[in-house]
């Protein structure tokens, strides 16, 4: 969720966003942000680093505006 909302919030294209996620410990720093290819509704694809106590990952997805918010669709951690 808060992945999804920072997302929601950025310029398509801008500057590296850091987030936070402070009831898992969770934390990240979105680097990019594009239009969404395959979901022509408004979403937005992106890439983010996602640091955790399992390690650092990489995390491809999609969050979509719904219901006043946003959504991640059809993410995936690689």
């Amino acid at each position: 969720m808060v992945i999804a909302e920072t997302v929601g919030r950025a310029t398509v294209g801008s500057d590296p966003l850091a987030w936070a996620n402070p009831s898992t410990g969770s934390a990240g720093v979105i680097e990019q942000v594009r239009p969404g290819t395959n979901n022509p509704d408004g979403c937005r694809d992106f890439v983010t680093s996602k640091q955790s106590l399992e390690g650092v990952s990489r995390f491809n997805g999609v969050a979509c505006p719904a219901d006043g918010s946003w959504k991640l669709n059809g993410s995936g951690l690689h």
